[in-house]
Formats: structure tokens, C-alpha cells, sequence
């Protein structure tokens, strides 16, 4: 069972904006609502794969209910954790003619301990050494950075497979954890590093750093030039795709779903990697975040070329 968490879920509003330019009024030409944050994301991706899959999410107001019912129409399973507030909405500004993708994000509403401690009992009581637990997204005000570290620790003890999709202080505490998994972008690598990734081989060993501190599975996206996987015993690496990209929201998010779905699964690493590539390749072929379509990902599969390093 792969487990997400979504401390920081979203409605995400994909608005279509012919030219957007700041300082202008901008008229829109299409809306599209989706139940969001990366780890409702992932859950999405890993059920349209043929998964098993819940997601365990704070969720409040009338927002909350909008993504409780769009996740049961999904079949998503969802552990719902109700707190006070509005769920936030998230903005993202597509525009066709200049090619641009503008997210406006809203910080999400304070969580309590007394929320955070039934989010913390949910996961433990759902969680077995048979758990692919993902940890992934921005956490919301008033949850201590530490978290995904803990947790980490906490489901790892008793054998769980643990997956870690971060940024910024919770990213670098949890990796203090030794995550199995873990999938930065570049930019959240530099941001960890403190510096720019200029090279393949100084990204290589920034991955082979993390590999030595006692991760299993290191994957580096490179956005539109691809992705690099790092393991004890193996470099591979894999171009981007070229696809009419309708939305950058999510890829990394569907990238994250192919790898667990693939580990569980216990495919060879060439597999796993090919699949995550031609997921993340597939998502940011449709509006929003809705999943890409199974035999989308699989026409993409066959384009996907990977050699190792």
C-alpha cells in the first residue's frame, strides 16, 4: 500500500490567460478546478497505474469537502483529518501564446497539535512494514519542520519503505532520517547545497553524497532535459521527452508515483526509471492535475531512452 501524506492540500485552479501580462487586466478564457497538493497528487497517478493507494490529508471548509468528494470520485482513498479554516486554492496561470506557467500559491490554514497528533496516530495505525509511505509538499502553518523527519523515523523502525519529495528545512532535516527514496528537482538540490549544479558530474555527486549519508535511490529531474537516477551501483540517465506541454503542475508529482509504484512492484531500476520518466512526461500533457491516461503513459514508455553512466 503506498501511503501519501497531504499536510498542505489545495484546490489547484488552472486558469488559461491568452498573453498575461502584469500590471494589466487579464482576461481568462478557461477554468479548471482540481483536488491538489502533491501527495493527493501522487495517490491520483499511483491509482491510475493500478496501485493500492489512500492519502491522508487536513482538510477544511468548504474546500475540503470540494476535494473530499472529487478524491471519492476518483476512488482515491482518503484518511480525512478536519481542521478549522478554509482548505487554500491554488492559482496557476497558463499561457498558451507566450508559453508561461504562473503559480500563485496561498500558505494553507494553521494546523493545531491537536491536529497534528490524530495526523501522526491515522498514519502509524494505517502503516505496516508493507507501507510505501511518500512524503512530499509544503507543510502548513504551525507544523514544525521536523516532521517528515520523524516520521520518517517513526514508520522506518518497523520496516515501511519511506519516499521523500521536499524542499527548503523539511527537506534537509528529513534527509538526517535516511530516507529510501529520494526525489529532489534541481533547484531544491542547489537550494540544499547552497550552490549551482553546473555540470552532469557535480550533479551526479551531489546525488552520490546522498547515496553515502545512507539513501537506497536518488532521482535528480532536470525538468525538460530529463532526469538522473543515482543508486550504490548504478548512473542512469534519461532525456526529457518532447510533448505538447499543456501544464508544469504535478510532473514531479507523477514522477514520484511511478517510483513507488515501480519499487513495490520490484521492477529492475531500468523499469522503475523509465516509468517515471514517461509518467512525468504524460502529466504535464493535460490540464491541471488531473492523471494522464494508462495508455498515454505507455505510448510514452517506448520513447523514453535511458544510458548509464
Amino acid at each position: 500500500m503506498i501511503i501519501t501524506l497531504t499536510m498542505n492540500p489545495a484546490i489547484d485552479k488552472t486558469v488559461t490567460v491568452k498573453e498575461f501580462t502584469i500590471d494589466h487586466v487579464n482576461r481568462i478564457s478557461d477554468v479548471h478546478l482540481d483536488a491538489a497538493g502533491k501527495g493527493i497528487n501522487v495517490s491520483k497517478v499511483v491509482k491510475n497505474l493500478g496501485g493500492r493507494t489512500k492519502t491522508i490529508a487536513f482538510l477544511g471548509g468548504s474546500n475540503g469537502d470540494f476535494i473530499e468528494k472529487s478524491l471519492q470520485e476518483d476512488h482515491v482513498t482518503l484518511v480525512k483529518i478536519p481542521v478549522e479554516g478554509q482548505t487554500r486554492i491554488n492559482t496557476k496561470i497558463v499561457d498558451p501564446i507566450r508559453g508561461t506557467f504562473t503559480d500563485i500559491n496561498e500558505a494553507g490554514p494553521k494546523v493545531e497539535k491537536a491536529h497534528v497528533d490524530l495526523f501522526i496516530n491515522q498514519l502509524i495505525s494505517h502503516s505496516s512494514s508493507q507501507t510505501t509511505l511518500v512524503l512530499t509538499g509544503s507543510l502548513p502553518p504551525g507544523m514544525p519542520s521536523s516532521v517528515y523527519r520523524d516520521l520518517i523515523e517513526q514508520v522506518s523502525a518497523f520496516g515501511a519503505t519511506t519516499v521523500l519529495d521536499a524542499s527548503g528545512e523539511s527537506f534537509r532535516q528529513a534527509l538526517k532520517a535516511k530516507p529510501t527514496i529520494v526525489k529532489p528537482n534541481i533547484h531544491e538540490l542547489e537550494q540544499y547545497l547552497g550552490h549551482k549544479l553546473s555540470t552532469e558530474h557535480e550533479i551526479i555527486e551531489a546525488g552520490r553524497h546522498m547515496i553515502n549519508d545512507g539513501v537506497e535511490i536518488v532521482v535528480i529531474s532536470l525538468g525538460h532535459e530529463g532526469a538522473v537516477m543515482v543508486t550504490k551501483d548504478k548512473v542512469l540517465k534519461a532525456k526529457g521527452l518532447n510533448v505538447d506541454v499543456k501544464s508544469t503542475v504535478g510532473a514531479g508529482d507523477a514522477m514520484v508515483a511511478a517510483l513507488c509504484y515501480g519499487y513495490e512492484k520490484k521492477f529492475p531500476l531500468d523499469e522503475i526509471f523509465n516509468l517515471a520518466i514517461a509518467s512525468s512526461a504524460a502529466q504535464v500533457s493535460v490540464k491541471g492535475t488531473k492523471p494522464p491516461s494508462l495508455d498515454l503513459i505507455y505510448k510514452l514508455r517506448k520513447q523514453v531512452e535511458i544510458i548509464e553512466i
